[in-house]
């Protein structure tokens, strides 16, 4: 079997399915590194897909299911933390059924 650079693809990807509570400062652990990459997705909603990233920073969001440009949020992701990330009050990434 050859060898690949990524030994452990977790060491680098992974999908947490959490519950939101709508309340700021709700911190999602358990992913096993720092993600400097979300992409939040509401399984019980037809909210858009928010996607934000450590370049632009935790206030500017980009939706992947629409068209529309990067937008400021300041109520989606609050921080990149050292085990997963913190989420803010908006209901497209602290509701019921989040999966990022």
């Amino acid at each position: 079997m050859p060898y690949t650079t990524i030994n452990k693809s977790s060491d680098y990807f992974n999908t947490k399915i959490y519950t939101g509570n709508e309340s700021a400062g709700h911190a999602i652990t358990g992913v096993g590194f720092k993600p400097d990459f979300t992409w939040f997705k509401n399984r019980g909603a037809t909210d858009s897909h928010s996607m934000y990233d450590i370049v632009r920073g935790v206030t500017k969001q980009i939706e992947a299911d629409t068209n529309g440009a990067e937008t400021t949020e300041s109520t989606g992701l609050a921080s990149f933390d050292s085990d997963g990330f913190t989420v803010g009050t908006r209901t497209a990434s602290n509701s019921n059924n989040m999966s990022i």
